[in-house]
C-alpha cells in the first residue's frame, strides 16, 4: 500500500474501520483514524460518490444534541472492496 497517495491510504483506512458494519459519525471516525474532521469529510464524500459508503445527514432539529451531524455506514459494495484487499 506504500505506492498509494496518503489520501488514498486514508480512504482505505476509513473503509476498513467501517467494515465492522457499525454506523459512525465524522467526529468519531476522525478520532479512530487519527486525522481531522475535514479530512474525514472530504474522503468520505469521495467514497460516497463511488457508492462505497452511505452518508446520512442528521439535521439539528432531528438530533438529540441539537447539533447537525453526519452518520456514515459502509455499503455492500464497500464491504466487497475491503474483502478484495485481503
Amino acid at each position: 500500500m506504500s505506492e498509494l497517495l496518503k489520501s488514498d491510504q486514508k480512504k482505505i483506512e476509513l473503509l476498513k474501520i467501517l467494515a465492522d458494519g457499525k454506523v459512525y459519525t465524522y467526529y468519531h471516525l476522525s478520532k479512530i483514524a487519527k486525522t481531522n474532521y475535514e479530512t474525514v469529510k472530504k474522503n468520505l464524500s469521495f467514497l460516497e460518490l463511488l457508492n462505497l459508503v452511505e452518508v446520512i445527514k442528521v439535521d439539528r432539529e432531528e438530533s438529540a444534541s441539537g447539533a447537525a451531524s453526519y452518520r456514515v455506514k459502509i455499503t455492500e459494495k464497500g464491504l466487497e472492496f475491503v474483502e478484495s484487499l485481503k
